[in-house]
Parts: C-alpha cells; sequence; structure tokens
C-alpha cells in the first residue's frame, strides 16, 4: 500500500499487457539462424533496426557473451492407461537417478492417482509414486521401469519435443523425425535437462559463431535448466505476491574467471538470453554471502524473480552491460526481467515499434539487443 509520500505507484499485472497480431507470433523457425531481425537499443537511447548476422559488427571486439549451454531432452511423453485412456506426461528433472524417479507435469492431472501405471510405446511403463499438488505448477513423482541410461536411450527414440504451447504443431512428430529436434536446440547446447530451449541463442549458425570468435568475441558457458514452470503466466495482479518456478544452475570456475578479467579489463558482457542473466545474477547474488569457491562447478537451485516495482525503478546486475533476447508474451516474468533492466516505459516503447514493424515474437522469432543505459 501507498502512502501520500510515495508519488510512484506499484506497477500491476495489467501494466504488462499488449496485444500482439496472431500473424506475428513465429510457428516456424527460419531457415538460416541468423537471419532473424535484430531491434538494437544503444545506451544513449537510440534505436536501430538491423540483423542477427550483423552481430559481428555491432558487438566490440573482446565482448564477453555468457551463453546457456543446456540441453532440451525429448520429455514429452504419450502413453495410456491400461484401458487405453490417453495420458501425457513432461518431463521436469530427475529426482531419483538410481530408482529413475522423475518429477513431471502430467494430464489428466487429477485422473493420475498414486499407483496409477501408465504404458508407453517401446515397452516402458510408468508408475505414479507421488503427487504434490501445492504452489503453482502441481506435479508428479514419476518411476520408470527402465534403468537410467537405457531410459535415456528410450527417450530420444519415443519422446517428442515440448514446444511452447503457443507454437502451433497438429501432429508433433517424434525426436528421431522432428525438424524440431536440433533446430529447438542452441549450437551450443551440452548439458541436458531442460523442458525448453534458451531461444536468444537459437539464432547463432555456426557461420555467424566462427565469425564472432575470429572478431574476438569471448564465449563464456553457464548452465541453467530450464524448468516447466518458464511458460506459466503471472496470475497476481499484485507482481510481488507471484511465486517464480525453481531452476538448476551451475557456473564453472573458468567461466567465472573470464567474467572476472572482463570486469577488470572494462570489456563488454553481454548475456545471451534471459536465463543466462537469470543464471549469473542469482549466483552472483549468493556469492555476495558465500566462499565463491564453495558455490563454483556445483549445481544450485534458483527462483529469482526480477521486476520493476514502479515505471521509474531498474536493476542494476551483477557484471552485465547488455542482454540478447527475444521478444516476449504478455504479463509475462520475461517481460518483467527485461523492464526491470531497461526501465519499463523504455521496453514499452520498444515493444509498441516491435510490432508497428512487424518483428516476429516468441521462441522461433525475432531478437533484440538492449544495452543497458550507463549508470
Amino acid at each position: 500500500m501507498h502512502t501520500k509520500a510515495d508519488p510512484s505507484p506499484l506497477l500491476t499485472l495489467k501494466d504488462f499487457h499488449y496485444e500482439i497480431p496472431d500473424a506475428l507470433v513465429a510457428q516456424e523457425p527460419l531457415s538460416d539462424r541468423a537471419a532473424s531481425r535484430l531491434l538494437v537499443h544503444h545506451p544513449s537511447g537510440q534505436i536501430e533496426h538491423s540483423w542477427v548476422k550483423a552481430l559481428p559488427d555491432l558487438l566490440p571486439k573482446g565482448t564477453h557473451l555468457i551463453v546457456n549451454d543446456t540441453r532440451v531432452v525429448p520429455g514429452r511423453l504419450l502413453g495410456q492407461t491400461i484401458h487405453g485412456g490417453k495420458i501425457e506426461l513432461m518431463l521436469l528433472r530427475p529426482l531419483d537417478s538410481e530408482a529413475n524417479v522423475w518429477s513431471a507435469l502430467g494430464k489428466p492431472f487429477k485422473k493420475l492417482a498414486l499407483g496409477q501405471k501408465i504404458f508407453f510405446p517401446g515397452d516402458c511403463v510408468a508408475e505414479i509414486i507421488g503427487r504434490e499438488e501445492q504452489g503453482a505448477q502441481p506435479s508428479l513423482h514419476v518411476k520408470f521401469d527402465l534403468g537410467f541410461e537405457e531410459f535415456w536411450l528410450w527417450m530420444e527414440r519415443e519422446g517428442y519435443i515440448p514446444l511452447p504451447p503457443y507454437i502451433n504443431r497438429k501432429d508433433a512428430p517424434q525426436a528421431p523425425q522432428s525438424s524440431d529436434r536440433e533446430r529447438y536446440q542452441t549450437i551450443y547446447a551440452r548439458e541436458k535437462g531442460s523442458v525448453a530451449a534458451p531461444t536468444a541463442g537459437l539464432h547463432f549458425s555456426e557461420d555467424l559463431w566462427a565469425e564472432l570468435i575470429a572478431k574476438g568475441v569471448v564465449p563464456v558457458p553457464v548452465t541453467l535448466h530450464v524448468g516447466g514452470g518458464t511458460f506459466l503466466p503471472v496470475k497476481s495482479d499484485e507482481i510481488s505476491s507471484h511465486n517464480m518456478h525453481r531452476e538448476r544452475f551451475m557456473v564453472g570456475e573458468e567461466s567465472y574467471q573470464k567474467l572476472l578479467n572482463a570486469i577488470d579489463q572494462k570489456l563488454p558482457i553481454v548475456a545471451v538470453g534471459t536465463t543466462s542473466l537469470r543464471c549469473i545474477e542469482s549466483f552472483a547474488r549468493m556469492a555476495k554471502d558465500q566462499d565463491v569457491s564453495e558455490l563454483l562447478n556445483r549445481w544450485h537451485e534458483t527462483e529469482l524473480f526480477l521486476y520493476p516495482k514502479t515505471k521509474e525503478s531498474r536493476i542494476s546486475p551483477w557484471a552485465i552491460s547488455g542482454l540478447i533476447t527475444n521478444f516476449h508474451q504478455s504479463e509475462s516474468s520475461l517481460l518483467m526481467l527485461v523492464s526491470a533492466l531497461l526501465g519499463y516505459q523504455t521496453i514499452k516503447d520498444l515493444y509498441d515499434q516491435a510490432i508497428e514493424e512487424k518483428y516476429r515474437f516468441y521462441s522461433y522469432g525475432d531478437a533484440s539487443l538492449l544495452w543497458l543505459p550507463k549508470p
């Protein structure tokens, strides 16, 4: 609640609402990853309309690019009950590798009772052994009858790529036959564990990546496994009441040292995607209270939610001077994140321009290079 002494009202959910024509929601990726358009916001506030393939000219020599090397797993599984009822699971993360127990979303959730068995193609059977019904995203504990390593091989054969709900696929092909299998992965994806791609990274082709390295751009890999909550809308009108989903992340010692060197040499540091930014910002906040050497090369969990409290407020993330990111959904936590970095009105104006200029939106859409205002 605000007092008369507070001239700036708190932003609410409706402040982050915008309308977008359905035609601007990208349904298919471009054949050339680097052919997307790029809206550039310079530190001065100047706007430039460019192309992703122009990044070697737009990024100064020595720019450090923080990239999320997570890999999307084909964890959308379609099975049935013993009576033939259709069941869909989306795996979130392993809970017990030895017993091959996973946390998963399930449809229809209410009908998936403890002890329920689910039968999948390729001789795989799962059993519901737990239910978590609290929180914004009710989930299941599911035990599979295959060994952990055998299960990964089975999933590669029988699983489906879990595309975002706004991408329409009448018949989503199984992993081996789907063009999304590789296109919905970054070229530097390594660590298996995400239910969604860090989509800003989808714009880098092998040729563009090689050109950037030759230019003197320094890649800084980190890992944040994107969780199923990434597509959950913010439902509370009072933004501070939103419960952010939990995601696992790791920062390696070599990458951390690269960032320290870049800071020491005053070189630009650009996060590729909101997941990379949340990863490194979560780590930096943990490092304020703990010994960094005890944090590096280890898995942690984050529920970091970055948003502007008022139209005038902004946050200053650790080390980051810019962000490469796609255009995010209305009323989403990701839209709030970029608004926290550049300011509410700046992002509102940018999105108005992007819609007017017919940029392609969301996961397979166009991108933006957002340089943060200089302090």
